[in-house]
């Protein structure tokens, strides 16, 4: 299956994931009708990524993921949102871990988070030395953890979102240049701007 419509199949298990088209139709940058003619600029950064992953019990041959950002330069007061999908592509199910849903004893709800707590967790760094700007150092309680199951061919999904804020949640980071990491495997490109 081409890399373009992967991602389309995996997006359509997410309603609020609508990339499919540009994905499938993205060219080289700046393509032009010309067989001669060849472009000089670099390719724009990617808001959507995909790969194979290891995700808690789901061996990385048999998981595929898709990241997909809703931006890559924030503005003063836009959050930043992170949405996955993880796929098992195996023909085993395997485990993943999810928080308890409600009061009930045993099912974990599918409606997963990404972030300190979630199933997917992510970093915001800055600097030539990786230095964790978020969510940092802190110690944090997390909520009753159990173990749900991806079946062959299913998939599950969640979203994460980060504010701009520094772990405190007061003030906003710097004007510069960060790097996301979700997972410690998919790194995106992020600019802070000032206005």
């Amino acid at each position: 299956m081409a890399k373009g419509m992967r991602v389309c199949a995996m997006a359509a298990a997410v309603a609020t994931i609508a990339l499919c088209a540009p994905l499938a139709a993205a060219g080289p940058a700046g393509a032009s009708s010309s067989k001669t003619a060849k472009s000089t600029h670099a390719a724009a950064p990617k808001r959507a990524l995909e790969g194979h992953i290891t995700f808690w019990e789901c061996p990385s041959r048999t998981t595929e993921a898709l990241i997909v950002v809703n931006r890559l330069t924030l503005h003063p007061g836009q959050p930043l949102n992170i949405d996955f999908i993880v796929r098992n592509i195996g023909t085993t199910a395997c485990s993943y871990v999810a928080p308890f849903a409600g009061v009930a004893s045993g099912p974990t709800t599918t409606n997963l988070q990404a972030g300190q707590c979630g199933a997917m967790g992510f970093e915001i760094q800055s600097g030539s030395h990786h230095h964790d700007v978020w969510p940092g150092p802190a110690t944090i309680n997390c909520p009753a953890l159990g173990f749900a199951q991806i079946q062959p061919n299913a998939t599950v999904s969640g979203t994460g979102t980060w504010s701009q804020t520094l772990p405190s949640k007061t003030k906003r980071v710097p004007v510069g240049k960060y790097t996301l990491v979700v997972d410690g495997h998919f790194s995106f490109p992020l600019v802070i701007d000032s206005h």
